[in-house]
């Protein structure tokens, strides 16, 4: 039997709604029911019942609507049998005993102090879900029917406040999350319905402000003023008064995913708060919303969101933190000689090797890699050590070229030294060591162990003058981003070169329709509504995001509506050419290569600036408005990158290029690994989007989710935008993908090893290709993890803080599935901190929270991935692994004992 209160009161049994008969008997029930498993006493109910002084009939009328409720409820006798709803009597009244599950106002109060929870956590995705879950459950008024016939219970005006309490803090969640567009109209409902509420006049001043609706904003502030001076004779509070100060300055904190918890923390008077100490951060308070004149809703404090990943060597290691790590980096050795020509002069040979050192540490640096030693001619740089990319090695050779193009400068570059430079040598070598990293956070260099310092040395001595060579496993790493010479007899190769073009057939796209028939449909609403459109598909590494971009480039290519493409990506080649994504999207436009491409310019030089020429000409004219823009747009086709001072009006140029080219048929502009983008690039993006005008132009980019850590609320607050998230494929579409590409490797697998390359992939196509490639040499047994699998599941792991790194190799320790308890015990940290890294870990998706609990009631989680299990097992050194092994059993050991006792 169930019974509802939270709307009309309704008692629903095994064949449907059961009829209750009178007011008195109705009013007892739905008293008893909202002091459920409480004693009333006999007094309190007649207070209930009679609003008055009660007839001298009453206790005899209440004894009378106890026992039809008690028949109502032992009509059947399975219910009494299994634990079922019991109306007992109790001193010095009644007790109505109802399980937790048949009471909706209890499953209210769970999921509300859940959703809280989550909220002061910091697990706003969650938190949102479970509040509105909460909310979810209330069809009208508490017990509505009552309260229609003049029922007034202070337990009802209670019950309303903390209705309104959670949806205040559903909006909070939701706002965190960025969907501030999505609760606009809710907030604004309400907020006009109860003026005086203070907190949700904050919120709504922040979901208009962030849809660019600042005027509205401070309308809000005004009308809560003005009822709270009508009504209360009161001014607003610390908090509110800050949210509008934060809007009428454009303060970047309204930026913040908790921005309303971070003011209402400033807005407090300064007292002694407890602090919670995160790695890589200051001290900070927890931010509770207690700034509000409202009465605050009890809730515990919150941690400080997560810091970002920060690079090696770690801060000052507390408690679990690795500094000892299994990594695969890249070396690169180069070798530069001082020949005779310099006639003895020691400034002179001081002066040309300061400057070869520096040309050297400034290429290595623009790769991404990290000069750790000198030791007399020979340099010592590595690619991997600060933090992996799966890139890595690629990096590397390409550090390497670069730097014997630029000794060129010195007479160093070629076999005839000129000023006495002997020609350098270059040597890269990629394999596994173990990073030893300073604790004490002195950002000591990392010490390297292993055998990749003697092979590249080893290497280094068969390079000749002016020569680079790189290691087999480098080669192999790299060849289908660089051309190679002849491999020598240790597999040792000479880079020669840039692949300019795909040389692999492209992964079969399974599993993707509902993704596809919502491309075609943004294709298809752009060019009939004439109006722009951002789309973000968002995905890990491998999940296929340059797949669907091409498939849509395809789509838009066959529409009827004549779309025309545009492309470009981001890179981190761009770090000294901020601005390289505008060159691409150029170069695209009119049909020419990029001088990002080149390192020489835009095409070549004079072809280039007339193509783009042609292309602006034909849509602005040959008058002033068409020769400002080639003006504007001329230092994105020389060699050097622009400067900051000509970026704003490049950018206007850019823009309305682009519109321009929409304006004269719909436009397609992918932009790809849009999170690798620097912030000026970014905030082009979204101008563009904003202000691109009523032109038929679908704006799509892709990224990794580390792009919501820059900009929690990207394409948030906008009319027309969409957001992809590419999920792990389903089994039968990993399935069919894999059996796809074995059949252009050589064949089918037997169905153990074909399950077992299955649960290995995972759901993503880039590790379903990497793995039919290691099938297609025909190995006997389980193929082990693929190198470049590794390396991404590697790079990805080292975004994550130090502390949340640690707990997953607690978590892996425990098996796989853990709660916060076990990797308290098995890493050595407080619960709380394990508890919120836990939480992170899942936000981030490295985990997936278990439906369900541990045998004590705790959260549990398991790894979302197999390969990040065994790449982090593949991280730890075997001492640390087994320690956290033996911590693990005895743990469980230990609670097995406890729940047995």
């Amino acid at each position: 039997m169930k019974f509802q209160v939270l709307g009309p009161l309704t008692v629903l049994g095994d064949s449907g709604p059961v009829a209750l008969s009178g007011v008195k008997q109705r009013a007892t029930l739905g008293h008893l029911l909202l002091h459920a498993n409480e004693v009333v006493a006999t007094s309190a109910l007649m207070r209930a019942l009679w609003a008055g002084e009660p007839p001298p009939t009453a206790r005899k009328m209440l004894q009378n609507a106890v026992s039809a409720l008690r028949g109502l409820l032992a009509a059947d006798d399975t219910e009494d049998a299994h634990g079922g709803p019991v109306l007992l009597t109790h001193a010095p009244g009644y007790l109505l005993r109802v399980d937790g599950d048949d009471l909706d106002l209890t499953a209210y109060r769970a999921l509300a102090d859940r959703g809280r929870a989550d909220l002061a956590a910091g697990a706003w995705s969650s938190a949102a879900r479970t509040l509105r879950a909460a909310l979810d459950l209330w069809r009208g008024p508490v017990l509505a029917d009552l309260a229609e016939s003049g029922t007034d219970w202070p337990e009802l005006r209670t019950l309303a406040h903390a209705r309104t309490a959670t949806r205040e803090d559903l909006y909070e969640a939701e706002l965190a999350c960025g969907r501030h567009d999505d609760v606009l109209e809710e907030l604004r409902t309400h907020a006009e319905r109860e003026p005086e509420r203070e907190r949700l006049c904050a919120q709504l001043m922040l979901a208009l402000y962030r849809r660019g609706h600042q005027s509205d904003a401070l309308d809000a502030y005004r009308r809560t003023r003005t009822a709270l001076a009508s009504r209360l004779g009161l001014e607003p509070g610390r908090v509110l008064r800050a949210v509008e100060r934060a809007v009428l300055d454009h303060d970047p904190v309204l930026g913040q995913p908790d921005a309303l918890a971070i003011m209402a923390l400033d807005g407090e008077p300064r007292r002694p708060r407890p602090t919670v100490r995160t790695p890589g951060r200051a001290a900070v308070a927890p931010a509770t919303l207690v700034g509000f004149d409202n009465p605050p809703t009890p809730r515990p404090p919150a941690l400080p969101a997560p810091p970002r990943a920060t690079a090696f060597p770690y801060p000052a290691a507390p408690a679990g933190v690795l500094t000892e790590q299994h990594k695969q980096l890249s070396m690169l050795l180069v070798r530069t000689t001082l020949g005779k020509g310099l006639g003895g002069d020691p400034e002179d040979a001081a002066r040309l090797s300061g400057e070869l050192a520096v040309a050297i540490r400034d290429e290595v640096a623009r790769h991404g890699g990290k000069v750790s030693g000198v030791l007399g001619p020979v340099t010592f740089a590595l690619f991997g050590v600060v933090r992996t990319r799966e890139d890595d090695a690629e990096r590397a050779v390409r550090a390497g070229r670069a730097i014997l193009r630029r000794l060129r400068q010195y007479g160093a570059g070629g076999p005839v030294p000129v000023h006495g430079g002997s020609a350098p040598r270059v040597a890269v070598a990629t394999g596994d060591v173990v990073v030893t990293c300073a604790a004490d956070g002195t950002g000591a260099v990392p010490i390297v162990n292993g055998a990749v310092p003697q092979s590249c040395a080893d290497l280094l001595q068969t390079v000749p003058p002016g020569g680079i060579r790189v290691c087999a496993t480098t080669r192999s790493g790299t060849e289908r981003s660089l051309v190679y010479g002849p491999a020598g007899p240790d597999g040792a190769a000479e880079p020669l070169g840039t692949r300019t073009a795909r040389t692999d057939t492209p992964p079969a796209l399974v599993g993707r329709d509902r993704e596809l028939a919502q491309l075609g449909g943004a294709l298809d609403d752009v060019a009939r509504r004439q109006r722009p459109c951002l789309l973000t598909a968002l995905g890990e590494p491998g999940a296929g995001k340059t797949r669907l971009m091409a498939e849509l480039a395809r789509l838009a290519r066959r529409s009827p509506h004549g779309y025309r493409v545009v492309t470009g990506h981001s890179s981190w080649c761009d770090r000294d050419r901020p601005l390289a994504l505008l060159d691409r999207t150029l170069a695209s436009a009119t049909g020419t290569a990029s001088a990002t491409a080149t390192g020489t310019g835009t095409g070549t030089g004079d072809c280039a600036r007339d193509a783009l020429a042609r292309t602006v000409h034909a849509l602005f004219g040959t008058g002033d408005r068409g020769t400002w823009l080639l003006d504007r747009l001329g230092p994105l086709l020389r060699a050097e990158p622009p400067a900051p001072a000509d970026w704003p009006d490049l950018a206007t140029a850019w823009r309305l290029l682009l519109t321009g080219l929409a304006a004269e048929r719909p436009l397609l502009l992918v932009l790809e690994d849009l999170h690798s983008a620097p912030d000026p690039v970014l905030d082009l993006v979204t101008e563009l989007a904003d202000a691109a005008g009523p032109v038929p132009l679908l704006l799509a980019v892709t990224a990794r989710p580390e792009l919501l850590d820059r900009r929690p609320t990207w394409g948030g607050g906008r009319r027309d935008a969409l957001a992809l998230t590419l999920d792990p494929l389903d089994e039968a579409s990993a399935a069919a993908l894999l059996d796809a590409l074995l059949a252009d490797g050589g064949g089918a697998l037997p169905a153990e090893l074909r399950r077992d390359v299955l649960a290995r992939i995972g759901g993503n196509p880039l590790y379903a290709l990497e793995y039919a490639r290691e099938l297609a040499g025909g190995a006997p047994g389980p193929p082990v993890m693929p190198r470049h699998v590794r390396q991404v599941v590697a790079a990805h792991l080292d975004t994550l803080p130090p502390l949340a790194k640690a707990v997953l190799v607690c978590a892996s320790a425990l098996g796989g599935v853990c709660c916060a308890d076990g990797v308290a015990a098995v890493g050595g940290v407080d619960r709380t901190e394990a508890a919120h890294w836990l939480d992170h870990l899942e936000r981030r998706e490295f985990l997936r929270r278990s439906r369900h609990p541990s045998a004590t009631g705790a959260l549990r989680y398991a790894f979302r991935h197999p390969a990040t299990r065994e790449a982090v097992d593949a991280l730890v050194p075997r001492t640390v692994r087994e320690d956290r092994r033996r911590r693990a059993e005895a743990w469980t050991e230990s609670t097995a004992a406890q729940l047995t006792a």
